[in-house]
């Protein structure tokens, strides 16, 4: 009950922060909407003892025309009251709710560690948070506030109605209420509390229901032929999510329909006895018509209503839950340094490092250093742990043992607004973003995002500047065509523009991640080239398990096994006759005409 109070009270003050008229118009046509019920049995006694009274002559038309006008009145009410909060409190309130909980939660993700986004419990967490609770917020918000707002001023002052009739109705009327509660709350299937566990089998099916909307993804579904394949196997996944509900469902199906009817037959009883009391003339046939049509049709939907409250808040509180456990990710270290290092040596001391929630060590004691100003390659087969490694030098990852250094200090010690200015870091993977060329350079920087002179100067560096001149919009085109007028680029073209976002700011590092491996082996070292001109008085680090750029370094360190077993020049490892040496002769034949120009 705390949790739902303190949702409550998070949810009507941001509603009330940006718009208090939401407020003040949802709880007034609470109140309403609750009074009409009580009142509605009232009017309809009198519509019905007024009636015949008027036609027996005891009672004049305009006397008896008051309760038609009300009965008019409260039955175009309801109609007006879910308008008005179906169509504008609603929407008006879900889209701030939507503005304030996306903007909280990605102000969250902007200091969250990055690993807590491959660890899958971590990963459930932000799924669930991010997806489940705005859709709460909006039942809680205006819906239940409504609806079980109103049922509960409905039931009390039924209630008291009941009670005015004879205070022992209350009895006949509340225990089948209370006792079917009781056995709902032991028995019934609460169908929401199994979706819970479907979490894994939902993202299954899911993600490649993405994938098959994907314009990214659709291009080689078509070449292949391999939709049906891919739909057939999202169906499967689909049906078999859908199965594990229907035997769930049926296999409580009877605790279901035993917990439901115990009001049903109490309502029966309760009709039974005000015939009684009608027959024996102790209330008006008016009264009767009127709380038969209660009993049927609207003290126990009301009670069930406000018994619903706890009953379902409860699965929409469990998304705050989440989302609770979402702030409680842990965030970047916030560190101590507030400037620059003086220089931009970087050293590893015996790192070890494991994935969240696997039990592989990928590093095992990795110990090297790569001096100020130095060009080192990184080197290894897929799968050594160079990606890796990268990802813990940019505070991707902490290490489970052992620590990193920058300029002599732990890399804990730098928070996440120093690193963004050391590191210039280009990706295997770098993404490609739908805004315009000069946006998507200058995010390498975004404090300089509006300096368009240095957005040109990265770009000549990159080389990008040679297609964005082309370009009718120059570097205000738009990139991608996910959006009208935007424009579809070479995946090289993309490699420029990486790169390029790589220079904005004059980064000290230069961390390049095979982010030449989709191209062949003389473009890449070709490229690699461009680079060593490029990086003049900068760190660079290049990871590669093609070795066309090595050649060009200062020093090569060969990874295997998690560890640093080589390093050197290329010439001292080729006498080395070692692990390097085997991997530069098998990919020799690629790089002759760099050999040659070496």
């Amino acid at each position: 009950m705390k949790r739902i109070l303190a949702a409550y009270k998070d949810l009507i003050g941001i509603i009330f922060a940006e718009a208090p008229v939401m407020v003040v118009i949802t709880f007034v046509c609470t109140i309403i909407s609750g009074l009409l019920t009580p009142l509605g049995v009232y009017i309809n006694q009198n519509v019905f003892d007024g009636g015949l009274a008027v036609a027996r002559g005891e009672m004049t038309f305009s006397d008896y025309s008051v309760f038609l006008v009300l009965f008019v009145i409260a039955a175009i009410l309801p109609s007006l009251i879910i308008g008005l909060v179906n169509n504008y409190v609603e929407p008006r309130s879900l889209l701030i709710l939507r503005t304030v909980y996306k903007a909280r939660m990605l102000k969250k993700l902007k200091t969250m560690k990055y690993e807590h986004f491959e660890h899958e419990a971590s990963a459930e967490i932000i799924d669930k948070a991010y997806n489940r609770a705005e859709h709460s917020a909006r039942h809680l918000w205006p819906m239940y506030v409504m609806w079980r707002g109103a049922a509960l001023i409905a039931s009390i002052g039924t209630l008291a109605y009941v009670f005015s009739i004879r205070w022992w109705l209350l009895l006949t009327v509340l225990i089948p209420f209370v006792l079917e509660t009781y056995i709902s709350s032991k028995t019934n299937y609460n169908i929401y509390n199994e979706l819970e566990t479907y979490w894994k089998r939902e993202r299954k099916y899911s993600t490649l229901g993405g994938y098959l909307r994907s314009r990214n993804f659709s291009k080689e579904l078509k070449v292949y032929g391999n939709y049906d394949y891919l739909i057939d196997t999202y169906r499967d996944r689909l049906n078999e999510r859908n199965r594990d509900y229907e035997r769930y469902y049926f296999k409580n199906i009877r605790k279901i329909l035993l917990g439901g009817n115990i009001t049903k037959i109490g309502a029966i009883i309760n009709v039974i006895i005000m015939l009684m009391l009608f027959v024996t003339n102790q209330i008006s046939v008016g009264l009767f018509i009127a709380m038969t049509s209660l009993m049927f049709g609207g003290i126990y939907l009301n009670l069930e209503s406000v018994a619903g409250f706890f009953k379902w808040s409860g699965y929409h509180v469990n998304s705050y839950d989440f989302y609770d456990k979402f702030f409680g990710l842990s965030d970047e270290a916030k560190g101590t340094q507030v400037d620059l290092p003086t220089s931009f040596d970087i050293e590893f001391r015996d790192v070890w490092f494991k994935y969240p929630g696997t039990d592989k060590d990928i590093l095992k004691g990795l110990t090297f250093k790569i001096k100020d100003g130095e060009k080192a390659s990184i080197v290894g087969e897929n799968g050594e742990g160079k990606s890796t490694m990268i990802k813990l030098l940019l505070g991707l990852f902490s290490p489970d043992k052992g620590e990193i250094l920058v300029g002599g200090k732990n890399l804990d010690e730098y928070p996440l607004a120093v690193r963004t200015k050391i590191f210039a870091p280009i990706f295997q993977d770098f993404p490609r973003y739908s805004i315009t060329l000069k946006e998507n350079i200058g995010i390498g920087n975004i404090d300089e995002i509006g300096n368009e002179e240095k957005i040109k100067m990265a770009a000549m560096k990159g080389k990008a500047d040679k297609f964005a001149e082309k370009f009718e919009k120059s570097y205000d085109t738009l990139l991608g065509r996910d959006f009208e007028g935007g424009v579809d680029i070479s995946g090289g073209q993309w490699q420029r523009i990486a790169i390029a976002r790589a220079f904005m700011g004059d980064k000290p590092v230069l961390l390049l991640d095979e982010p030449t491996s989709q191209l062949d082996p003389m473009a890449e070292a070709n490229l690699y080239n461009e680079f060593a001109g490029m990086v003049e008085n900068k760190t660079a680090i290049f990871i590669t398990h093609r070795l066309g750029s090595t050649m060009i370094t200062d020093r090569i360190f060969v990874i295997y096994d998690g560890k640093i077993k080589e390093n050197g020049t290329h010439d001292e490892l080729m006498k080395t006759d070692g692990i390097y040496a085997t991997m530069f002769s098998a990919q020799k034949q690629w790089y002759k005409e760099v050999i040659v120009d070496v």
